[in-house]
């Protein structure tokens, strides 16, 4: 008797759901060092400006003691497009001052309060604990600045990436004479 409850205790020891000590308020500056196996964090950013109606999410999961990023890409204005981009192994070093990390430090230090219209600039939710972080701008100008910034990093992380550029326009036709 006493060797069977032995590997029951061990299952159930084994099997229960430790809870996740992230914190977004607190830890969010750092996630990708603070994170915890199982943990995800996701970025939403409104792109949508005047007549532009875009956003991307930007979803960061722990797996393995590896951080990995997967992003979703869609422009919802004249012509709808989306795209899922390639799950990647977030690069994250320190010293780098393109990162996640280093743009949400910006966003706090920079963030307007809540416009009674519209929605955030940045969302970031962790759904472990049903937690979020707003970062709003005041403005075209400012919502451009901190867009133009997060391009910088999206650049690094999806040199190749297309997605958001527009064509060139065709030549003149020739001049008739």
């Amino acid at each position: 008797m006493k060797k069977a409850l032995f590997p029951l205790a061990l299952s159930i020891l084994f099997s229960c759901n430790r809870e996740s000590k992230f914190d977004v308020e607190k830890d969010l500056y750092q996630f990708s060092e603070k994170m915890e196996n199982g943990d995800t964090l996701e970025v939403y950013v409104n792109l949508s400006a005047c007549m532009f109606a875009a956003s991307e999410r930007y979803n960061f999961l722990k797996e393995n003691d590896t951080l990995y990023l997967e992003t979703h890409s869609e422009i919802s204005s004249f012509e709808k497009k989306q795209q899922t981009l390639p799950k990647i192994i977030y690069p994250f070093k320190p010293n780098n001052s393109f990162s996640f990390e280093n743009y949400f430090k910006y966003l706090k230090n920079e963030n307007k309060a809540k416009r009674k219209y519209g929605s955030s600039l940045v969302t970031v939710y962790y759904p472990n604990k049903d937690q979020t972080q707003y970062f709003n701008d005041d403005g075209l100008g400012d919502k451009f600045t901190k867009l133009d910034k997060l391009s910088l990093i999206r650049k690094r992380l999806y040199p190749n990436d297309k997605f958001f550029e527009t064509p060139e326009p065709p030549p003149p036709p020739p001049s008739r004479k």
